[in-house]
């Protein structure tokens, strides 16, 4: 009897430990490769309504080309205005282009509206060189990492790996199996899970992410037993346990 105790004892202490194979990463499927691989580039990020894009234009006479790099006066954050350099396309997909008037981006890769714009420079410039780049990538992270927030870098490419390094990793208490990805394109709201266990992870869809995705860490259930109020929550099992190990103490004279 005093060992059939000692057991659910054991059982109703270690029962929300998080094992030593949930906290890892790829360790599941084949292995990794010896041989390096080649890294497949990811789909190219098309403009979006809202994006923010840097444009500078240079030409064989740069004096005729600067009109085209001011910035109109109203420098406000709607209707594809921009400020400096940095140009916000609206909701229709255009911003508002000195000399040019308004010039639709939206659906474009980089690539595309630069060689779009380059085109509609060439009546007014010789041999326009056009850059162009986003100004802003932005993501969310939420749930179960350390830091859960919003970012905002200057960048083109970020995965899934980096996102969560840069929300401070995963708690101990974060979901590996099934993180999701909420991702909004073209009017369309789509959902992407990925399982950080499995060494096929590179090869998802939602590896590398899009602007303004939303990435969700659900907490294990083994997180019910360590949320805010800890006192209330370890309190009774202390008592409970205190009443069992007396329990045991006696039966175990008894005998």
């Amino acid at each position: 009897m005093a060992r059939h105790l000692l057991i659910i004892l054991v059982i109703i202490l270690f029962g929300s430990c998080v094992s030593h194979q949930e906290l890892l990463n790829f360790n599941e499927g084949p292995d990794f490769p010896v041989q390096p691989q080649d890294v497949p580039e990811p789909p190219a990020l098309r403009i979006q309504p809202d994006d923010a894009l840097f444009i500078n234009i240079h030409a064989l006479d740069q004096e005729l080309a600067a009109p085209f790099n001011l910035a109109p006066l109203n420098t406000t954050s709607q209707g594809g205005t921009a400020t400096a350099a940095n140009f916000l396309v609206d909701s229709e997909g255009y911003i508002e282009m000195p000399v040019v008037g308004a010039f639709h981006v939206g659906g474009l890769t980089i690539p595309e509206a630069r060689d779009s714009l380059r085109r509609s420079l060439e009546p007014f410039l010789q041999g326009p060189i056009v850059t162009i780049r986003f100004t802003q990538f932005r993501f969310t992270v939420l749930g179960e990492v350390k830091t859960p927030t919003t970012f905002t870098l200057p960048e083109e490419k970020i995965t899934i790996l980096e996102a969560l390094g840069m929300a401070g990793d995963l708690t101990n208490y974060g979901n590996r199996t099934n993180i999701l990805v909420v991702r909004e394109e073209n009017g369309q709201r789509s959902y992407g899970h990925i399982n950080l266990h499995d060494r096929n992870v590179f090869q998802s869809p939602f590896f590398y992410l899009r602007p303004n995705d939303v990435i969700y860490v659900e907490p294990l259930k083994q997180k019910t037993g360590s949320i805010s109020d800890q006192a209330a929550k370890v309190l009774p099992w202390i008592s409970a346990g205190t009443v069992l190990l007396n329990l045991i103490i006696i039966l175990s004279r008894q005998r």
